[in-house]
């Protein structure tokens, strides 16, 4: 087999004892690759491991090895002789030295064999512009309690090198082999889920997501799937790559339509993320700053309540759950409160009006979030208005870091 690229030759030498039998010599034929896989776990590096059986003379050999326009890293090249396990008189092969001819992209292995005979040899090597990328396509059922989900990976090769039947290893998913020529793209199924649970959320939070329309106080009411890598969600036995989630939703008629797509970050095993698909516009939800009050403590530290209301209807047949999220920053900005302190002190108020307590493992020191259970509208068509307070104080500030509220 010819190999233009990686590899301009292996040359194999008897090496006299003399210093000009030192010197390189190129064959323009290769033995041919017995055996070749690319590693693509990590993220950052790939590293490509291939066994040739090379033919050797009793004494020294010279094996010659050159990358001419590929994208190999000559520091990571590594040369080692397999252990000869099947006949009775194992050849015995030792690395001497090793050298780099000037101005050249190659390297000379100076190897000893005990005997004539065949050895096979494992080089191995990263290389650059040879990556992989995920992407994924998700099917939820008409119901939208749960997916098929398909992992995709595509490997898009720039290395100035070809590899043939090459084992791919991914760290997850199934082995496979593949043929990936020169500045080619190719694209295969890795793992596949049936069945996946998932849950619809709709979620508001004022800082993060923003305003459907500001004049009104409307929020924006974001939808996910929320898909959780676990076990008990029929995942779970590795972690989901980062990549492009493509979403379709199956109809009464047994067809799908497209409902989304949203980028997927690295997901954990036993962790979860949530997957946008759009805005919803049959929950509306407003979000008013009903009182902002300052409260003398001593000198000039002050507290400051703040009473914040929301009005939510729910125009769908159908109760929903929505998510309240709250930033402290962004509320305590809204207030007036200007001081430069990252930290800030706070308590939630008397007035506080949710029949629920804060969601544990959602809350932070800045962010206080609350779930609402949402009646269907009534069978005349009206929503119920549902309208929960959260009162908030801030504690322990000073009045030259305070601008009066208007």
């Amino acid at each position: 087999m010819h190999y233009r690229h990686l590899c301009g030759a292996i040359a194999l030498s008897l090496c006299a004892l003399s210093v000009n039998s030192y010197a390189r010599i190129k064959l323009i034929s290769l033995p041919v690759r017995e055996h070749i896989e690319i590693q693509l776990e990590n993220k950052h590096t790939t590293i490509i491991e291939e066994e040739r059986i090379v033919p050797l003379k009793k004494g020294r050999n010279s094996i010659d090895f050159s990358w001419q326009n590929t994208a190999i890293k000559p520091e990571t090249i590594v040369f080692r002789v397999l252990p000869d396990t099947a006949s009775a008189q194992p050849l015995k092969v030792n690395v001497l030295s090793v050298s780099y001819p000037p101005n050249e992209s190659a390297l000379t292995w100076q190897v000893s064999a005990s005997q004539s005979g065949s050895a096979r040899v494992r080089i191995s090597y990263a290389i650059h512009r040879l990556e992989k990328q995920y992407h994924y396509l998700a099917r939820v059922n008409a119901d939208e309690t749960a997916m098929e989900l398909f992992q995709y990976i595509r490997v898009n090769n720039q290395s100035g090198e070809q590899f043939l039947n090459a084992g791919l290893n991914t760290g997850n998913g199934r082995p496979v082999q593949l043929s990936i020529g020169l500045n080619e793209t190719q694209e295969y199924l890795n793992q596949q889920f049936s069945s996946v649970p998932v849950e619809k959320t709709l979620t508001v939070n004022a800082a993060a997501m923003g305003y459907r329309d500001r004049s009104q106080d409307k929020l924006n009411v974001l939808m996910h799937y929320q898909l959780h890598n676990d076990v008990s969600h029929k995942l779970g036995k590795s972690p989901l790559a980062a990549g492009k989630y493509r979403i379709y939703q199956q109809d009464k008629q047994g067809g799908s339509v497209f409902i989304g797509e949203d980028q997927g970050h690295y997901t954990a095993v036993d962790d979860s993320q949530k997957l946008f698909i759009g805005k919803a516009r049959d929950v509306v939800v407003r979000r008013i700053i009903e009182r902002k009050k300052r409260k003398e403590v001593n000198g000039n530290l002050y507290n400051m309540d703040v009473l914040v209301k929301y009005e939510i209807e729910n125009f769908k047949n159908t109760p929903v759950t929505l998510t309240i999220e709250e930033s402290m920053a962004y509320l305590k900005q809204e207030s007036g409160l200007y001081d430069s302190q990252s930290f800030i002190e706070w308590q939630i108020g008397k007035d506080t009006s949710f029949k629920t307590r804060p969601l544990k493992e959602e809350t932070s020191a800045d962010k206080l979030v609350y779930q609402i259970s949402l009646p269907a509208k009534s069978k005349t068509g009206k929503p119920v208005k549902v309208q929960p307070r959260l009162n908030i104080l801030f504690n322990n500030l000073f009045s030259s870091s305070i601008t009066r509220a208007r």
